[in-house]
């Protein structure tokens, strides 16, 4: 399904009034944040939201991260919400999201958990990786594994070993899918994302950690690639975004590259993927 010009057109506004808040509070509370994947596409080539575009992405390292997780909420007022595991017990996500109140943004995969389902911003923890690449990888492999148990917490998105609760299920064998049944039974979803945490923190420092750690550069752990240096955080440049001017690291252009290879302008239809939700509501 595709948006016609009018809905995109008034989606892509709510983004930038959520995505303007975000920095607002930042600001206000000397929190660096970075925008990243599609969104840091559109800074660098369009100076807006891609024109195909439905989200906005953001990084933060873990220190600015936690902090505003703890400031946020009560700094957004009533217009929007911070949706966290802490915030949102259904959430399927591990990282946060801030919704605009009175709006609906239902994807099709997840529109029958009970929680708040708003037109959002993204925001992603990026944390501190090992030296070795097999390492990495592994840290990967492992967070991604538990976070398909912790999005299992709420639906299962396989014909195995339960009732799939999405259209099409996604898919995968009937042994991989008993072992996450076990899995997702026999552990709580707090324990889960405890796991998940101490998997995507386990370098960033501490007694006898600083040097297990590559400890220049930060990555989004749950992608193969997302990585940026940690002076390019520090030295973050400032660049427009439709009517804002917002933070992108000092390189953007090594960031996009190192995330997606060699990135161009002029992408091929095929790759101008949307979010394209099943319910579409904008506020009052």
């Amino acid at each position: 399904m595709n948006y016609s010009k009018e809905e995109l057109e008034r989606l892509q506004e709510a983004l930038y009034e959520t995505l303007a808040e975000v920095d607002r509070i930042c600001k206000k509370h000397g929190i660096r944040y970075f925008v990243t994947g599609g969104t840091a596409v559109g800074a660098y080539f369009w100076q807006k939201i891609l024109p195909w575009d439905d989200d906005v992405d953001v990084g933060m390292m873990r220190p600015d991260y936690e902090r505003f997780a703890k400031v946020a909420q009560k700094e957004l007022g009533d217009r929007f919400f911070l949706q966290t595991p802490e915030t949102e017990p259904h959430t399927p996500f591990f990282f946060m999201k801030v919704r605009m109140n009175g709006s609906r943004f239902s994807e099709s995969t997840f529109m029958h958990i009970k929680m708040h389902q708003g037109i959002y911003v993204d925001i992603f923890p990026f944390d501190k990786i090992p030296k070795q690449k097999w390492l990495e990888r592994l840290q990967h492999k492992v967070l991604f594994f538990f976070n398909g148990l912790f999005i299992a917490k709420e639906i299962w998105q396989w014909k195995h070993c339960g009732k799939c609760d999405i259209p099409e299920p996604r898919p995968r064998g009937w042994l991989p899918c008993f072992f996450t049944r076990i899995l997702v039974t026999l552990l709580s979803k707090r324990t889960i994302y405890n796991i998940m945490y101490r998997v995507q923190t386990a370098f960033n420092g501490g007694k006898g950690q600083g040097a297990r750690s590559r400890g220049q550069v930060v990555k989004n752990i749950i992608t193969k690639s997302e990585r940026v240096p940690v002076e390019d955080i520090k030295q973050a440049q400032t660049v427009t975004l439709g009517p804002l001017q917002v933070c992108a690291p000092k390189d953007l252009l090594l960031y996009l590259n190192n995330h997606y290879g060699k990135v161009i302008k002029d992408v091929p239809d095929e790759m101008k993927v949307s979010h394209r939700p099943a319910e579409l509501v904008f506020p009052n």
